[in-house]
């Protein structure tokens, strides 16, 4: 009897042991199952199916499990920063279980970083736009900077884009040049109280210097001459000239063009008591207008017109100006330096109560500049 007891219960133990492993077994296969196909789905990304697969199993005793393992692979994808499919895939999770809090709580989360993220993107769009626009603008301007510049020229691409080429060789903010007159032929007339005249030799010297910016060119002349050699006929008068005259330019007018304002002084001195009609030393402000730094091709000319209001304080004068004229023609060039020859015409002209004493000058000079911008 108590045999047969020790089998019935050795048998139930059994059969309870072979029944629970079975069924743990199982539950832990369906775990599985389930778990591999969620993981497709979010390999699909595919928030359709994960809701699917929430759905048919939605009245399982381990559903919770299915939630908790499908929010944590949704946090995984917002630490990859696909942020729209996390919060789809969460979203999935809510629809199938409104009571998930902790779903509830990660979609509000994932849903301010997309639109912060959005804010950002948005921001950054506007700055860019703004910049693009701000450029925009600043092309056009230099567009239409270079077109009015004659230092430019377009030239169009394969592509067909047109692009800006520099003409010019070398830029310098600085222009000068400098001129040795080797010949300086003064012919002198003066008609009242009797008619002379005279022709002279001598040397002469020059310089011009500018300073460029784009609002203005401002520079100045020196210039200096002495005639001491009597041609012919005519009185061993000496005649000299010297003058310091700044000058001022606006290229949003014309570059070329210059106000000039200065200082000159006409010399006189005579080694004969004869008496020639010719003007005294003459002291004067000087007021003008002037063109200078045109190039004809590689010819560069210059030109003005002085007036002398000094002739106020003097008694016998009605009037006095000065006009000049030069063309300075290039003999060899480098890349910054040109060395030329300098032809020069100036007239001096004094009105005087009586008559006029006319002072006509021809310069031939060395002159060295560098190459004009």
């Amino acid at each position: 009897m108590k045999k047969s007891v020790k089998k019935i219960f050795k048998f139930c133990a059994f059969a309870g042991i072979f029944i629970f492993g079975s069924e743990f077994l199982f539950s832990q296969e369906s775990l599985d199952s389930v778990y591999a196909q969620i993981d497709l789905a979010f390999v699909e990304q595919s928030p359709e199916n994960i809701s699917k697969v929430l759905e048919k199993y939605s009245s399982s005793k381990d559903y919770y499990l299915y939630e908790a393992y499908t929010l944590k692979k949704t946090r995984q994808y917002v630490v990859e920063n696909n942020l729209e499919f996390a919060r789809d895939a969460t979203l999935a999770v809510i629809d199938n279980n409104l009571e998930n809090f902790d779903a509830v709580d990660l979609y509000s989360y994932i849903d301010r970083a997309i639109l912060s993220e959005e804010a950002a993107r948005r921001a950054e769009e506007n700055r860019l736009r703004m910049e693009a626009e701000r450029l925009a603008v600043l092309n056009e301007r230099t567009k239409a900077k270079i077109a009015k510049s004659d230092t430019y020229s377009s030239v169009n691409t394969a592509s067909g884009t047109s692009i800006y080429i520099n003409q010019e060789k070398a830029f310098s903010s600085i222009d000068w040049n400098v001129s040795i007159g080797i010949a300086d032929v003064l012919f002198q007339s003066v008609t009242k109280p009797d008619s002379y005249s005279s022709l002279k030799y001598g040397l002469s010297f020059g310089a011009n210097l500018f300073y460029k910016t784009e609002e203005y060119i401002a520079g100045g002349e020196v210039f200096a001459d002495f005639e001491m050699l009597t041609l012919g006929a005519g009185e061993q008068e000496i005649i000299s000239t010297g003058k310091f005259v700044p000058m001022i330019s606006f290229p949003s007018f014309n570059k070329n063009f210059f106000l000039r304002v200065g200082a000159a002084v006409q010399g006189l001195g005579a080694q004969t008591e004869v008496e020639t009609g010719s003007v005294e030393t003459f002291f004067s402000p000087v007021f003008g207008i002037g063109l200078f730094n045109m190039m004809l091709g590689s010819t560069a000319v210059d030109m003005y017109y002085d007036y002398y209001l000094g002739h106020f304080a003097y008694d016998d004068l009605k009037s006095s100006m000065e006009a000049g004229f030069s063309v300075m023609l290039p003999l060899t060039e480098n890349e910054r330096t040109r060395i030329g020859l300098k032809l020069g015409l100036v007239d001096t002209l004094f009105i005087k109560d009586e008559g006029i004493d006319n002072r006509a000058k021809g310069i031939i000079s060395i002159g060295v500049g560098n190459v004009k911008n």
